[in-house]
């Protein structure tokens, strides 16, 4: 009776270890939920290589955009929870949970968090031939003319910093919404829209370039990229603060140890100096939330803080 018994242990134990390892032998998808060549695909693929080294296993990103990174979200929480398919999220991801009660997914239960990567802050960015140079050159000009604004998604950072200008200024320029950050900067520097707010990891080369003009950032203090260039703060809108941060998701339902061997590939990720070096690059600091618990505590005060954003200014998202 001990020799089946401890028999029955031995196959309880295996069958649990096999079940909190990340199954099979393919590569891992980590879902970005927004078009390559954007910030938060320019993110993902910084740190994927560490953490498939880290796994044992090679991590291809997939881009599926779509409804500001929801596509995305969806697929995932739809997914095997066996670590296998991953969401490399952002703060879309909070933006949207705060402001639209009908999504498609509970952001909170249907998502586990991981662990946080990076950070990054949006600038205000116009057309080099709009004939303005501060923020209070452009909220005079906006109040003469027809403008419009472009952004990666409907209810993205984006576009909800967007809409917070617009109250703020009491100006009205239109949304012109787009599948990421690549096709909306590039109507932006054909002139097809006037201004963005975009983040500075794909803005920083074409603000080098001259094809966009910075005008302020929306950081509480300056960049130690753009030392010169003022905050929404110093230009005159009080507390307008929009930094980006990105990190990975993994379907409900997904094991704890399972959840743990992730977060610790990240963590040996993003400490190699390459990967620093990689997010310096993209104008990004690498983050850590310590372990998924406090990465779950950050991302659900984030909801709450948008939410409480949405409230105080009014904002309304009206979906196509």
């Amino acid at each position: 009776m001990c020799r089946i018994f401890a028999v029955v242990l031995a196959l309880l134990f295996s069958i649990g270890a096999v079940s909190a390892q990340v199954v099979g032998d393919k590569p891992i998808r980590m879902m970005v939920g927004f078009t390559p060549g954007g910030s938060a695909d320019l993110a993902a693929r910084a740190v994927v290589e560490g953490m498939g080294a880290a796994l044992g296993r090679p991590i291809v990103v997939e881009n599926r955009p779509g409804a500001g990174s929801i596509v995305a979200a969806v697929a995932v929480a739809r997914s095997d929870p066996d670590g296998s398919t991953l969401l490399f999220g952002s703060i879309s991801l909070s933006v949207q949970a705060a402001i639209d009660p009908a999504l498609p997914l509970d952001m909170l239960n249907d998502l586990i968090p991981v662990g946080l990567v990076s950070e990054a802050p949006n600038v205000l960015v116009v057309n080099p031939q709009i004939p303005v140079r501060t923020v209070r050159d452009l909220v005079a000009y906006a109040k003469g003319q027809s403008l419009s604004f472009s952004s990666g998604g409907i209810a993205t950072t984006q576009h909800l910093a967007g809409e917070m200008f617009k109250e703020a200024a009491g100006v009205d320029i239109v949304h012109v919404p787009y599948k990421g950050s690549g096709p909306a900067l590039n109507d932006l520097m054909g002139g097809r829209v006037h201004l963005m707010f975009d983040n500075l990891s794909t803005s920083m080369q074409l603000i080098k370039a001259g094809k966009l003009r910075v005008l302020a950032v929306t950081t509480p203090r300056r960049t130690r990229q753009l030392p010169d260039v003022p905050t929404m703060v110093e230009a005159g809108f009080e507390n307008f603060e929009n930094s980006v941060w990105f990190g990975v998701f993994a379907p409900k339902n997904t094991q704890r140890d399972v959840v743990n061997r992730v977060a610790a590939a990240i963590s040996t990720a993003l400490a190699d100096p390459r990967a620093v070096a990689r997010y310096e690059a993209l104008s990004m600091d690498v983050l850590r939330s310590e372990s998924p618990q406090r990465f779950a505590e950050f991302f659900r005060r984030d909801v709450e803080r948008w939410k409480a954003t949405v409230i105080k200014t009014g904002i309304k998202v009206e979906k196509n």
